[in-house]
């Protein structure tokens, strides 16, 4: 079954934010498979949270600090590293952090949201020198996967950050505000939340105006920097996107149907990875509603 590949409709607007032609530091042969934690082994609250914590000690610690050695200790020497302007292995994501420290001198790494589902975990974060400025630097989506205590698989996703946005909101600020503090959800309300966001952005993907009303709450806080806050600038785009030439699509097949590579939930937000991991997408579901929404889109290489 042959499939053609462009980008969701959220993503195809963060694209066109940032001058995005669909190049990426990605390995196109990535899993493509839309089910939770696609290729992943079953894990334990307690393994994913040792795992959480591994993962951000190469933040804190490797990036923040300068320890090399903790990289060192944490990377897998079978470590498969999909961006191909590296090698893989612990030499691989030291000279990722050495390049990105030369890019943006006195960088710092502020993590805004982590993800552990299974053996994978998501960091959303910020790479700046003046972090308390969320206009500069550069935007971040990592994703890991974990085995036997190791980083084993690794694709990232960065985005220049603009000066200004569509919708007066940061790329990485937390707008929605929970009246009475933020719920505990059981681990089957995070699956029924990541295969109702899945549902609802495959419907968007294709073109389907009716899924706004039906899926997504009126308020909708916006952090692609093109897009207003609202349904309704959400409604504009998808009926200028299905009245041009491009599909909407992430990777369809002949016959239709949206495919999204791996999809996380944790608490009460969605990760969804483009098939060709050049685009992830968060979600914040809260009552059955789409309330949130912020997304890194590849710079063009």
């Amino acid at each position: 079954m042959r499939y053609r590949k462009t980008l969701p409709l959220l993503a195809a607007v963060a694209c066109f934010a940032t001058a995005c032609g669909g190049a990426s530091s990605t390995n196109q042969a990535a899993p493509s498979a839309s089910s939770s934690a696609a290729g992943s082994s079953p894990a334990s609250e307690a393994s994913e949270e040792r795992n959480k914590k591994l993962v951000l000690r190469l933040y804190s610690e490797a990036f923040n600090e300068n320890k090399t050695d903790v990289v060192k200790e944490l990377v897998g020497t079978d470590y498969v590293q999909h961006d191909k302007s590296v090698p893989g292995g612990a030499d691989g994501q030291l000279k990722q952090f050495k390049d990105l420290k030369a890019k943006i001198p006195g960088a710092v790494a502020t993590v805004k949201r982590v993800a552990t589902d299974r053996d994978l975990v998501a960091v959303h974060w910020h790479a700046s020198a003046t972090p308390a400025n969320e206009a500069t630097g550069e935007a971040k989506v990592d994703l890991y996967r974990v085995g036997n205590g190791k980083l084993v698989e690794h694709w990232g996703i960065t985005q220049t950050v603009p000066a200004k946005t569509a919708n007066g909101n940061s790329l990485f600020s937390d707008v929605y505000r929970y009246p009475k503090g933020a719920p505990n959800l059981s681990e089957e309300q995070e699956e029924k939340n990541r295969k109702f966001a899945v549902d609802a952005y495959r419907k968007l993907s294709d073109g389907d105006a009716n899924v706004i009303d039906k899926s997504w709450d009126p308020r909708y806080y916006q952090h692609n920097p093109a897009i207003a806050n609202g349904t309704a600038p959400l409604k504009q785009f998808l009926q200028q996107g299905t009245q041009g030439d491009a599909s909407p699509s992430s990777a369809s097949t002949e016959g239709g149907g949206t495919r999204f590579g791996n999809t996380l939930a944790d608490g009460d937000l969605v990760w969804v990875f483009s098939s060709d991991y050049v685009v992830a997408d968060i979600f914040r579901v809260v009552d059955g509603k789409i309330i949130e929404h912020w997304d890194v889109a590849a710079d063009e290489q």
